[in-house]
C-alpha cells in the first residue's frame, strides 16, 4: 500500500492559516475526495501564531484599522480559485472599523478563521498540529522530503513542503555583539532588537535612564509597556489628557537616524476620487526590469518609478479634492507629469509651478530625512545605568 499523500506547512500563523483556507476552498474541485495528511508545524497556536498570539498585553495594538483587516476573498480579489467571502476583523468583533484593535483581538480573529478553515476541509483530509519548531528539510530533488522537528526522533515525510513563516529570529550582528559586550563590562542592561512582546522588560529598572535606539512603531510598543504596562494611567479627555506616572517607569532617551517619529496613520481615509493606479510602476514596468540583463539596482532602477507612482497618486488627490490649492489646469499637469522623467529637474519644476505651497508637494526625501536641511543638534543626555536598543518588529 502506498503512503498517504502528505503536505507539510511550516508556520501556522496568518500565512499558514490563509493557505489552509485556500486548500479548503480548492481541494474539492482539484483533488476530489482523495486522502491527504496536512501537517502544521509551529510552536505557537495555529491561527495567530507568534506575532498575534492572544497571550500578550492588550496594550499592544495593530498598526492597521479594523476595517482594513480580513482573511477572506471577495469579488475584488484577482484569483483562480473560488471566492469564499467572510467578515473583516471589524465585522467579526463588532467594533468600530476606524479603531486600531489590540493584537490579542487580532489573534482571536485569526484563531476563529483557522478553526473555520479546518472545519471546511473535506473529510478525507486529516490535519496534524505539531507544536514545535522545524529544524531543517532534506530529501532528494525528485521524491519525498524530510522535515526534521525539534524533539522528534523521526522526520515528517512530505510530498510537498510549504514555508509560510513570518518574522524570523536573527543572530546578533557585530554591532549588537559589541553593544552587549560594552554593557556587560560596565554593569548595564542591553536588550537587542526583538519582538516587543518577547523582550524581557523586567530587566529595565524603574527610575533609571535608558537609551533607546529607534523611533518607529517598536518604540511606541516599548514606551507603552514601560509606562501604562507598569501601572501608569491617563486622566482627562482630548487635549486635556494627562499622563499620571506610577513611579515604576524608567526615564527614556530616544533617538534614531531619522530623528523624529513617523507620521501617524490615523486619518488616512481616501475622501476624494480614487487615483488610477498603477500608472508608472505596474506590471509593464516590472516586466521591463525583469527583462534587463545584469542586476537591478533598487535606488537607480526601482525607486524612481516608486517615487513617480506615489507622486501621481498624491497630485491626483490634490487636484481632485483641493483644486483651489493648484495653479495649473489638471489635464495640462497630468500630461506634463506623464512625460517628465522620474526624479528630474523637469518634474520638480512642473510640480513647483502647479502647486504653489511647498507644504502641498510630495517630497519623499524630506519625509524620510526631515532634519537634512536643519542645523538643529539635539542635546546629548547622560546615561549612568542601562542602555537598550528598541525592539524592532
Amino acid at each position: 500500500m502506498s503512503p498517504r499523500p502528505s503536505l507539510v506547512i511550516v508556520g501556522a500563523g496568518p500565512r499558514g492559516t490563509g493557505l489552509l483556507e485556500r486548500l479548503a476552498a480548492n481541494l474539492p474541485g482539484l483533488y476530489g475526495d482523495e486522502p491527504l495528511d496536512v501537517h502544521l508545524v509551529d510552536p505557537h497556536p495555529p491561527g495567530p501564531g507568534r506575532i498575534w498570539r492572544t497571550a500578550q498585553s492588550p496594550l499592544l495594538w495593530m498598526n492597521s484599522e479594523a476595517a482594513d483587516v480580513t482573511m477572506f476573498t471577495d469579488e475584488t480579489v484577482d484569483l483562480e480559485g473560488p471566492v469564499r467571502p467572510g467578515p473583516t476583523l471589524a465585522e467579526w468583533a463588532a467594533i468600530d472599523g476606524r479603531s486600531f484593535p489590540s493584537r490579542p483581538q487580532q489573534g482571536a480573529y485569526l484563531r476563529w478563521v483557522y478553526e473555520r478553515a479546518r472545519a471546511a476541509l473535506p473529510a478525507s483530509v486529516t490535519v496534524h498540529e505539531h507544536r514545535t519548531t522545524a529544524l531543517r528539510i532534506s530529501g532528494p530533488r525528485d521524491g519525498r522530503q524530510r522535515v526534521w522537528l525539534e524533539g522528534a526522533d523521526a522526520p515528517l515525510l512530505a510530498d510537498l513542503v510549504v514555508l509560510t513563516v513570518g518574522h524570523q529570529e536573527a543572530e546578533p550582528d557585530r554591532e549588537q555583539r559589541e553593544l552587549a559586550a560594552f554593557a556587560a563590562r560596565h554593569g548595564l542592561v542591553h536588550l537587542p532588537p526583538d519582538f516587543t512582546a518577547d523582550s524581557d522588560l523586567a530587566a529595565v529598572p524603574a527610575g533609571e535612564p535608558v537609551l533607546v535606539r529607534g523611533f518607529g512603531l517598536a518604540f511606541v510598543d516599548l514606551m507603552v509597556l514601560l509606562t501604562e504596562g507598569r501601572g501608569g494611567r491617563y486622566e482627562g479627555e482630548g487635549d486635556e489628557l494627562v499622563y499620571v506616572p506610577s513611579g515604576k517607569e524608567p526615564v527614556l532617551y530616544v533617538g534614531s537616524r531619522r530623528g523624529v517619529p513617523y507620521h501617524s496613520k490615523i486619518g488616512y481615509d481616501l475622501d476624494g476620487e480614487r487615483p488610477p493606479l498603477p500608472r508608472f510602476f505596474g506590471a509593464e514596468q516590472t516586466d521591463a526590469l525583469l527583462r534587463r540583463t545584469g542586476p537591478v539596482d533598487f535606488r537607480r532602477d526601482v525607486w524612481p518609478l516608486i517615487d513617480k507612482e506615489l507622486g501621481w497618486a498624491h497630485y491626483h488627490r490634490l487636484f481632485s479634492t483641493h483644486p483651489e490649492r493648484t495653479a495649473l489646469d489638471r489635464s495640462v499637469f497630468e500630461k506634463a507629469y506623464e512625460e517628465a522623467p522620474p526624479r528630474s529637474a523637469e518634474l520638480a519644476a512642473l510640480v513647483a509651478a502647479a502647486v504653489p505651497d511647498p507644504a502641498d508637494r510630495l517630497d519623499l526625501d524630506a519625509l524620510d530625512h526631515p532634519w537634512t536641511a536643519s542645523a538643529t543638534t539635539p542635546r546629548k543626555p547622560s546615561s549612568r545605568a542601562c542602555a537598550t536598543t528598541s525592539p524592532r518588529t
